[in-house]
Formats: structure tokens, sequence, C-alpha cells
């Protein structure tokens, strides 16, 4: 029974824990997967890039990880090559940093979106990164909880185990008695 007691003690503290953490985690690569999603869809590979990597700092590597190899030219030079899906056949393709990115800042239209994304990737690193001091800190306090609990129970069991060497000491005093008595050596 106080096994049973211990162990529904200790799968509530885990589930209300994990509980919480998981929900905190979900939110922020949910955020960050979708913006990647929409950002591939609109051919913002630049804010692709972006969000993937900030997913990222949220997920462990897997241990299997799928090997994705560059694809080169088969000349001397061997240059990369770009692959892109065939959603982008009709599109522009613009490097950032590059002298068709410059002209495009001219545009006063474009060069505010671009600011404006900008400003919202700022507020995505700033957000993210206090999502991971919380994370850093609800993994802390499950491990503290963790910690804190596993000394009670230790001290219980302690108790519990000193409790039953002094039930059996009286048992076998009583015994004891009872055979002295019945033997007829001792006399009270």
């Amino acid at each position: 029974m106080k096994n049973l007691q211990k162990f529904l003690f200790l799968s509530l503290f885990f589930i209300s824990g994990c509980t919480v953490y998981t929900e905190k985690q979900s939110e922020a690569v949910s955020q960050n997967v979708y913006a990647t999603n929409q950002s591939l869809g609109k051919a913002r590979v630049d804010l692709a890039c972006f969000y993937s990597n900030e997913t990222t700092k949220f997920i462990k590597p897997p241990k299997h990880p799928i090997k994705i190899d560059s694809v080169y030219e088969q000349s001397k030079s061997k240059q990369r090559i770009v692959v892109v899906p065939d959603q982008y056949k009709n599109d522009k393709v613009v490097i950032v940093g590059s002298v068709e990115y410059t002209q495009l800042l001219k545009d006063s239209q474009i060069k505010k979106q671009l600011e404006r994304d900008a400003q919202l990737t700022a507020k995505q690193i700033e957000s993210d990164n206090k999502e991971l001091i919380k994370q850093k800190a609800m993994s802390d306090k499950m491990v503290i909880d963790l910690n804190k609990y596993k000394e009670l129970v230790a001290k219980k069991d302690l108790k519990i185990l000193w409790l039953s060497i002094v039930i059996v000491g009286l048992l076998a005093l009583d015994a004891l008695y009872f055979y002295l008595k019945a033997n007829g050596l001792f006399f009270l």
C-alpha cells in the first residue's frame, strides 16, 4: 500500500511538471516552424533560414539525423548549386547583400517590408531567448523537486525500516518472555 502511494505521488509530480514544460516548448517551436513554412511559401528563403535556425535552439539533435549533401558543379571550380523547388521557377532570385539586393532597398515599400521583417526577427530572437531561459528554469526546478522528493521518500523509508526493526525486536522480546514463562524460568 505504501509503495502504491509513493508511485501515485511521484507519477502525479512528473505528469504535472512535464505538461507545463512541454506546453511551453511547443509554443515557441510552433511559432518558428510555421514561420519557416510561411517564409518558404512566400519565397522568403532568407526568413526561412532564420526561423529554422531558431527552431534548432529548442530541439535536441536526433540520434540518427537525415544526411543532406550539397550539390556541386562537375567543373573544375566545384561551385555549389542552390537547388530550389519548382514553385520558384518564375521568380527572380536575389542574394542578400548583393548589388541587386541594394537596388531593392532603394524601393521604399520593399525597404519598409524588409525593415519590418528585421524587427520581427529581432523580436523573435528575444522571445526565443526568454523561452529558453524559462525552459532551463523549469528543467532545473523539476530536478530540484525530484531530488527533494527523493530525500522525503528516503527519510520515510528509513523511518519505516526503523519502526519495523523496533516491532520485530519487541516481538522477539515478547516471544522470549513467553518462552521463559512457559518453561518456568521467569518468575514475574
